[in-house]
């Protein structure tokens, strides 16, 4: 009797260690990476995740001129009547650039096209240091800025 029960200990001990091995530990969650790296490169995705609503911009550089790739996401209000009109892009030295309207069909609680704005890119671009996207109440935040520096 007393041999089953540590044989039935011994096979559990067993299993429990062989499962433990099996999964091991979890990866760490990955964060994304949303300010400029060192060196003056320039990351290629932005977000902003304040109130009920997380942006994310997606800009290819300079080369992209001044046209960025928008995505905005929740789960409690409505996104369709944003028109993004009144977002702007500046500059370091002070400079900057109206949007037009934005390129994004209606999606409810998620939308996603290309915002532009108006005026002389390679002039904006020539000689910044960095540039924001200010994006004016989305998701009853006064004022979102995703940040990109440019290298020298």
């Amino acid at each position: 009797m007393h041999a089953t029960i540590r044989l039935q200990v011994a096979t559990m001990l067993i299993a429990g260690a062989l499962v433990g091995c099996a999964t091991g530990p979890s990866p760490a969650p990955v964060t994304p990476v949303v300010s400029p790296s060192p060196g003056g490169a320039t990351p290629d995705i932005q977000r902003d995740h304040g109130g009920d609503v997380t942006v994310e911009a997606r800009w290819g550089g300079p080369a992209a001129r001044a046209t960025f790739e928008l995505t905005l996401d929740t789960h409690s209000v409505d996104l369709d009547p944003l028109d993004l009109s009144d977002a702007i892009l500046r500059n370091d030295r002070g400079d900057t650039l109206a949007a037009e309207p934005w390129a994004a069909p209606l999606g409810g609680h998620h939308r996603d096209g290309v915002l532009s704005f108006q005026g002389d890119a390679a002039t904006f671009f020539a000689g910044a240091r960095w540039i924001e996207l200010v994006l004016v109440g989305v998701g009853d935040v006064p004022e979102r800025v995703l940040s990109w520096e440019l290298a020298t």
